[in-house]
């Protein structure tokens, strides 16, 4: 399996509202009421994305989306 990584794809300023798994494309949003401090949101969303397991079929989705776009 690929390695995971969290990438942040949405920022409000200088917060990350949205993170995204390179693995997997699974989303994760910061709530609301820690998109007050950018330590609050980071670490929300780093929370997020170290709970949660990356499915196969997640996985096979997002291969094959990365295969249709190149072809």
């Amino acid at each position: 399996m690929a390695k995971r990584n969290l990438r942040v794809i949405k920022w409000l300023g200088m917060v990350p509202a949205v993170g995204l798994c390179t693995c997997c494309n699974r989303q994760f949003q910061a709530a609301m009421t820690e998109l007050k401090k950018i330590a609050d949101a980071q670490e929300s969303l780093r929370r997020q994305f170290s709970e949660h397991n990356c499915h196969a079929e997640e996985v096979n989705q997002s291969a094959e989306g990365i295969v249709k776009e190149e072809g």
